[in-house]
């Protein structure tokens, strides 16, 4: 068995925290709440997709990171919302597509690796 901290899963991990800030600004850009769902669905394939193994763990830290990237863009007032109420309900959220999206690609690639 392999250790967890490999270079691919390093590499992985700071790509996580990347895509989280990303996703985190998509929910204060959406007028509704698809435009940030489909963000967190491609950012939770990508996910499952470079890490079938161990995607889960990223993707939990995923959801963790954009809700706590939610409440510090909110705080500081970097960005204004378009609709306060539909960008923390997405944020808030957005555990459904990261990890739905990272459970199905992880499910593909080893199911036809």
């Amino acid at each position: 068995m392999d250790s967890i901290w490999n270079q691919k899963f390093v590499r992985d991990l700071l790509l996580t925290v990347v895509l989280s800030v990303i996703v985190a600004a998509a929910c204060f850009y959406g007028p509704t709440i698809h435009l940030p769902f489909l963000v967190g669905l491609i950012v939770g394939l990508l996910i499952g997709w470079l890490q079938p193994r161990k995607g889960w763990i990223l993707a939990l830290l995923q959801v963790v990171l954009i809700i706590g990237w939610y409440f510090v863009i909110e705080a500081a007032h970097w960005m204004t919302p378009f609709d306060a109420d539909a960008t923390k309900f997405t944020a808030l959220l957005q555990f459904f597509p990261v990890l739905v999206g990272g459970f199905l690609a992880g499910f593909i690639r080893r199911a036809f690796s």
